[in-house]
């Protein structure tokens, strides 16, 4: 009996370093977002965009957003009213799209192109380019931290 309860011990003894240490150590913080939930934030900015849904477009971005190095909020809000009643119609598609999710963010790659009509003699418009887009969290959704692209206008 002496023999079961000192091997016990020394079993128990032997892997309570390793329960300590593993108490010690922090477990890795989950992913901020899935690819699923990614890919569903994409669909949904190419909706709002595509129905020119101002106020559901807008409420994809953060209080804290800047597009393109310089705009906050309230111009990104003027540009975007601007182009969208200037559109009677908009096609939006992205393509070869790279998400990379971090614990604190997500990123986005893709390219874009926008064929927009006028409302002005119906005249089209092809805005073509990069994209790139920072995601983040705020009260559990995906919102747009920064978004930058650069395009060239096709007449």
């Amino acid at each position: 009996m002496k023999a079961i309860i000192f091997i016990i011990f020394i079993i128990i003894t032997s892997l309570f370093p390793l329960f300590i240490e593993a108490q010690i150590q922090p477990s890795p913080s989950p992913l901020i977002a899935t690819e699923e939930e990614v890919k569903q934030f994409l669909v949904n900015y190419i909706d709002r965009y595509t129905q020119k849904d101002l106020d559901g477009f807008l409420s994809l971005f953060s209080s804290r957003a800047v597009q393109n190095h310089r705009d906050g909020l309230d111009r990104i809000k003027t540009i975007y009213t601007n182009f969208f009643n200037q559109s009677q119609e908009i096609r939006y598609q992205m393509e070869d799209t790279k998400i990379e999710i971090y614990q604190n963010g997500v990123e986005v790659k893709a390219r874009y192109e926008v064929d927009q009509i006028l409302r002005k003699a119906g005249e089209k418009k092809v805005w073509k380019g990069y994209i790139r887009l920072v995601l983040v969290k705020e009260n559990g959704a995906l919102k747009i931290f920064s978004l930058d692209y650069q395009h060239q206008k096709s007449p």
